[in-house]
């Protein structure tokens, strides 16, 4: 099995990622591959002028939104920089994360149309009714986890990655970000070119793009988890050219920086909503 297909080490942290919900719970599964289920629920008494903050993490989540009466799929692939998603008050979200390069096909759409883009599918618009209606009733995550893999476990695979796309996710990976398109382009003996319009074509990212958002994802990591005291080591370890390179990427990836980010997670008393 190729490494990308082995890899479940992923960092795909959502801290600003719907801080306003209620009943919030995740759950991480590494077989057959890294995902990510969660679910939570959104009252009535928000309004759409509610924001979510998302921030980037070469993912994407294909989330059922669902009430007594009606449903839609969206498909929230990464954002290249920091994004505000709109609400649905009133309704219940399930969610699934999949780890960079995965994707599953429920509405004829490619993994590259998603990358930095919201999609979103009606009732009308998908043959899933039966699902829907087995998971409207169900209140434990692990149920509703168990039963989207009996629905669509079969469809998780990638592939439609080509094998150099493989490698080139798996590299960005296993150097948190660290490693350049020249040095890829050597691994691989490719071009430059060739190996930017291979990953272009599969996921709709740069691999100079997804090494920022690997590298990004890191750092957080590491601040979140204690794993660095301060923010210079944190800059040292990945690689950052300086402090001010480092908060520049960090305001462009989630609005504020590192100290504000660090501030605004102790005052919380670390009860921001992170997938881990």
């Amino acid at each position: 099995m190729d490494s990308y297909s082995c890899d479940n080490k992923f960092k795909i942290y959502q801290p600003l990622f719907k801080n306003y919900t209620r009943h919030f719970e995740q759950r991480m599964v590494l077989s057959p591959t890294q995902i990510r289920f969660y679910h939570f629920y959104m009252p009535s008494s928000y309004t759409d002028k509610t924001l979510f903050n998302c921030v980037p993490d070469g993912c994407v989540d294909i989330i059922f939104i669902y009430n007594d009466t009606d449903y839609c799929v969206e498909y929230l692939g990464t954002p290249k920089r920091r994004k505000i998603c709109s609400p649905h008050p009133g309704h219940r979200y399930f969610g699934v994360r999949l780890k960079p390069g995965m994707f599953l096909d429920l509405g004829d759409v490619s993994l590259a149309e998603v990358t930095d883009n919201e999609i979103f599918y009606t009732s009308a618009d998908l043959k899933i009714d039966r699902f829907i209606g087995r998971l409207m009733p169900l209140e434990s995550l692990d149920d509703k986890a168990d039963l989207f893999m009996r629905e669509f476990g079969d469809g998780l695979t990638d592939c439609y990655l080509t094998e150099p796309v493989k490698y080139i996710i798996s590299r960005v990976n296993e150097t948190k970000g660290g490693i350049t398109v020249s040095e890829l382009a050597s691994d691989m003996c490719y071009s430059e070119r060739q190996v930017s319009r291979l990953m272009r074509a599969d996921t709709g990212m740069s691999p100079k793009t997804l090494a920022r958002i690997i590298r990004f994802q890191n750092a957080l990591h590491n601040m979140l988890k204690g794993r660095s005291p301060d923010i210079l080591s944190c800059i040292s370890e990945l690689s950052y050219s300086d402090q001010s390179h480092f908060n520049r990427e960090f305001k462009e990836f989630t609005g504020i920086s590192p100290r504000e980010f660090m501030h605004y997670y102790h005052r919380r008393n670390g009860r921001m909503h992170i997938f881990e």
